[in-house]
């Protein structure tokens, strides 16, 4: 066998007859596509700094990008979310009567804290809790990742010390740029299963030393306490085994979106030099000619020059258009050629919607969205673009703006029942949630509603759900954005005024010593009977 022949490929390996799988053949059409077989951590964080500096910058100067990331916080985010807690009564040992009762004191309370206007919330006292979460998730998009230390603060005015300090994801790296390791890797220091146990947060990037902060200094936060208290919020969507850090939510369109825009940036800009010159002067002037006559190139040139200043002076006046147009008497020997705008090409606007098309799938959201045209799009298919954009919506705002915000709550909680202001099922007054922490901390979070194409239709399903069972008032109300149990108190409310108002109209009417006939007869009302028939025109219009 050692002398057996064979042939060998481009790359020195033997050639195969077959191939199990088309994508693997290395034929001439695929020839050139072999990428390496790399970590996750190793094809994501060499690239992690220019990809979190590419996206920043798209997002601030890329009206479409722009434009994406607000349409994904408007429907995952939107102006915050409201807490519903579940507590998992039965693992408590408790029944339901009591985790309604809890349930509304804790979201009560909660509530207060959160969107208090002073931001006891934020650690900078500039953010409530709605634009906190903005904010996490405008990070998310960006940079891939939400970065947040929880901070004992006491402060006036509140019997809470808790607040979160919003970092930024390129603060997080090595000390002093250090090589990845084994153990750490982009400031993330990991133990033997590559589960994080700390984070190196410098004090500042390279582009604050201008400020006079110290850029060359870093500091290392355990993700927990010794007694199990959360000290890092590290939140990122692992997309392989062993992955570190997370990757931008952009990287998939960052090219397309600056190979688009440099497209429509240089289609404007031909478009607008081409208004400017909106015509020329064409004429049968023949340099030659005149070399001809004088028989001297610079006495020819000079003449020249002359006569194309005596020419210029001649249509600076003739062809000012200010003050209205006017008809324009041409020397001999030249026309007025307009000039025919033809930038952007005729077939840049189906390029253009072809690249939107591929950056709307990259960024999960449907073409009518990025673009905002709705021009060719009917009932059946804005409904699905609808359903499967939601489906994208609710998912991130479980696993990203949810989790997030669930990792604030618990801190917040595990304050509150150690100070007393929630009372623990037990009754004791515990410093950790401990092994309980699952079942207290367990919640929905109700955000922006769904939207309806129409809602008729819509309404009429959910009531038929409903009534078979398979749907519940609770969950019609969060696709909507309501909270069920407000929603049912805020209807007794309106309900018990209605009362109210109609005793108070018949006491007044006892009073006048009127019947609800005069006040038919007063309005100018038919006595017609309820049960009438109407006419026949009015059965046609109906």
């Amino acid at each position: 066998m050692a002398n057996q022949i064979q042939i060998l490929d481009h790359q020195g390996k033997p050639m195969r007859s077959m191939d199990a799988y088309r994508g693997a053949r290395t034929g001439r059409e695929l020839g050139l596509w072999t990428p390496p077989l790399r970590s996750a951590d190793a094809d994501l964080l060499p690239d992690m700094t220019m990809l979190m500096s590419r996206a920043n910058d798209l997002s601030r100067n890329y009206a479409l990008t722009s434009g994406a990331i607000q349409i994904q916080l408007d429907n995952i985010i939107g102006s915050g979310l409201r807490l519903s807690a579940k507590p998992d009564y039965r693992l408590l040992g408790m029944d339901i009567e009591w985790a309604s009762e809890w349930s509304s004191d804790v979201e009560a309370k909660f509530r207060d804290w959160a969107n208090n206007p002073a931001c006891f919330v934020d650690a900078g006292r500039r953010l409530t809790f709605g634009a906190m979460l903005g904010l996490a998730y405008r990070q998310f998009l960006t940079t891939g990742e939400i970065l947040a230390t929880g901070e004992w603060i006491p402060k006036i005015n509140s019997k809470y010390s808790t607040a979160i300090q919003m970092v930024d994801p390129a603060r997080l790296s090595n000390p002093h740029d250090l090589m990845d390791s084994a153990r750490l890797r982009k400031g993330v220091a990991l133990d033997r299963y590559s589960a994080p146990i700390a984070y190196h947060i410098r004090s500042a990037l390279d582009s604050d030393s201008l400020y006079g902060s110290d850029v060359q200094s870093w500091k290392r936060v355990r993700k927990e306490t010794p007694w199990g208290r959360q000290q890092v919020l590290h939140i990122f969507e692992q997309e392989r085994p062993s992955q570190t850090r997370g990757k931008s939510g952009l990287a998939t369109v960052i090219a397309k979106s600056k190979m688009l825009e440099r497209h429509q940036d240089a289609a404007l800009e031909s478009s607008i030099i081409n208004s400017l010159y909106a015509a020329t002067i064409e004429s049968d002037f023949d340099y030659s000619q005149v070399a001809d006559i004088f028989g001297n190139a610079d006495e020819a040139f000079s003449m020249s020059d002359k006569i194309m200043k005596n020419k210029g002076e001649f249509y600076e006046e003739k062809l000012s258009m200010e003050g209205g147009g006017r008809i324009v008497h041409l020397l001999n020997g030249e026309r007025l050629k307009f000039t025919s705008p033809d930038h952007p090409g005729p077939n840049f606007s189906d390029f253009e919607k072809s690249t939107l098309r591929h950056l709307a799938a990259g960024l999960n959201i449907t073409y009518e969205q990025l673009a905002r045209d709705y021009s060719d799009t009917n009932y059946s298919g804005a409904r699905a673009g609808l359903m499967e954009s939601w489906k994208f919506f609710t998912t991130k705002r479980q696993l990203i703006g949810g989790r997030f915000a669930t990792e604030l709550y618990s801190l917040w909680l595990e304050e509150a029942i150690s100070n007393g202001s929630v009372e623990h099922p037990s009754g004791a007054n515990v410093r950790t949630l401990g092994e309980e922490k699952g079942a207290l901390t367990r919640c929905n979070w109700i955000g922006p509603g769904k939207g309806n194409i129409d809602p008729l239709k819509e309404s009429k399903a959910d009531h038929l759900e409903i009534k078979m069972g398979t749907k519940t008032l609770e969950s019609a109300c969060a696709e909507r954005g309501l909270d069920w149990e407000e929603n049912l108190e805020q209807s007794e409310r309106e309900g018990l005024r209605k009362l109210e108002i109609l005793a108070r109209k018949k006491a007044k009417m006892l009073d006048l010593k009127l019947t609800p006939e005069d006040l038919n007869l007063q309005s100018g009302e038919s006595d017609s009977k309820p049960d009438s028939k109407p006419d026949d025109d009015e059965e046609m219009a109906a």
